[in-house]
C-alpha cells in the first residue's frame, strides 16, 4: 500500500505514511510491516539504497476475519481527511491494483467491492 497527497514533498509523504501506519497498529486483525528501511539488522553485502516509493510503502497483512473491514474503513477515512480530494491510497493484492483518488464515497465503496470480490474478500 502506498500513500499519496497532492502537492506533498518527501517529508510531508513520509509523515503521512508514518501517521497512517501508527493509526493501523490499532486496527484488530491487522499487522503492518515496517518498510525495509526501518525493518532491524545488517545490511546485505553489496546492497544498494532504497527509492523513496519503496521506503514508504506499507506492508499490511490481514490476520484476521474483521481485518480487511477494518483496513478498508482506515484508507476510506484516511482518504476523506484531506481537502479537495488531494490525498491517493493505491492498495495492491497479489500484483492486482486499485488506485482510490476523487472519488466519491459510493463510488470508492463500489470500487472496492469490484477489486476485492476478485480475490474473495468482501467489503465492510
Amino acid at each position: 500500500m502506498t500513500l499519496h497527497e497532492r502537492g506533498a514533498d518527501a517529508a510531508r509523504v513520509d509523515m503521512l505514511h508514518r501517521q497512517f501506519r501508527q493509526e493501523l497498529r490499532h486496527v484488530d486483525a491487522v499487522d503492518v510491516v515496517p518498510p525495509a528501511a526501518e525493518r532491524p539488522g545488517p545490511v546485505e553485502p553489496g546492497a544498494r539504497g532504497l527509492d523513496p516509493e519503496t521506503v514508504n510503502a506499507l506492508a499490511v497483512t490481514v490476520i484476521g476475519s474483521g481485518g480487511l473491514a477494518g483496513l478498508v474503513s482506515s484508507v476510506r477515512a484516511w482518504i476523506g481527511r484531506a481537502p479537495n480530494e488531494a490525498r491517493t491510497v493505491r492498495l495492491e493484492i497479489s500484483g492486482d491494483v486499485i488506485e482510490l483518488s476523487g472519488a466519491t464515497s459510493l463510488e470508492q465503496e463500489h470500487l472496492l467491492q469490484v477489486f476485492l470480490s476478485r480475490h474473495d474478500a468482501a467489503t465492510p
